[in-house]
């Protein structure tokens, strides 16, 4: 008997997540797609990125496909308070360029599933949502795997730019007191483009983390330096 108002589907499969943990690809395309919640029947954008060229790094199973299809859930930036998977990866892509998606297109480049701090649903150690009293999810920022992109041909690597990044700051500190200086670097569009650094800035820790990193040191007029590294070669050339 066939169930009425019932029309099986034959279209490929796009549920699920994408078994690929890093790879290298072409970026081919990019596409926006709206979808439907299956929980409340309410619209939501996604973005499908498409692969060609495909060099699997690491992957949950085995991938012997040349293409590879990712979609990112999306909102615009005036709806977004940031913290979702969409922040993710436009951080990482910011670190390259800001210009936009446009600027990856037909580029060989390398993504990766790294951990991001996102605004969740909080679970319980067995999986469980965890509620209030009123039986409402309960949200947190949980750090999970989200797409970034790691390099672009001719863009160079995150890592890279993250390296003088983090010099850019230390040469913006110096001299300056902490206030001074997190003044100077709210102004600043290479600090903005960065909301993890922003968010650093705005709870007070960046400092800190600077300190530790052991690139910046406080007199005590509290005035910031930048640390000098200390020669490790003695007199004759060797290492002392």
């Amino acid at each position: 008997m066939v169930q009425e108002g019932f029309t099986p589907s034959i279209d490929r499969p796009t549920g699920g997540e994408s078994p690929l943990l890093r790879f290298k690809g072409t970026l081919a395309s990019y596409v926006p797609e709206e979808r439907t919640s299956n929980q409340d029947q309410s619209k939501y954008m996604t973005i499908l990125f498409n692969f060609s060229d495909v060099e699997v790094i690491e992957a949950t199973e085995p991938y012997p496909f040349p293409i590879a299809i990712i979609r990112i859930g999306y909102k615009p930036p005036k709806d977004s308070r940031g913290g979702t998977k969409w922040d993710a990866f436009s951080t990482s892509l910011r670190k390259l360029s800001a210009e936009g998606l446009d600027a990856i297109v037909g580029k060989k480049q390398e993504w990766a599933q790294l951990p991001h701090r996102v605004r969740s649903p909080l679970v319980d150690g067995d999986g469980n949502p965890q509620l209030d009293g009123n039986s409402r999810p309960i949200w947190g920022d949980t750090e999970i795997p989200c797409w970034k992109v790691v390099e672009v041909e001719g863009l160079g690597s995150v890592q890279e730019k993250d390296d003088n990044f983090f010099g850019f700051l230390v040469d913006l500190a110096d001299g300056k007191t902490e206030p001074q200086f997190y003044s100077a670097a709210l102004l600043d569009e290479q600090v903005r483009a960065r909301s993890n650094i922003v968010t650093a800035i705005t709870d007070r820790k960046l400092l800190d983390t600077l300190r530790e990193m052991k690139l910046i040191d406080r007199d005590a007029e509290g005035i910031l330096h930048k640390v000098t590294p200390i020669s490790t070669e003695g007199a004759g050339g060797t290492p002392a």
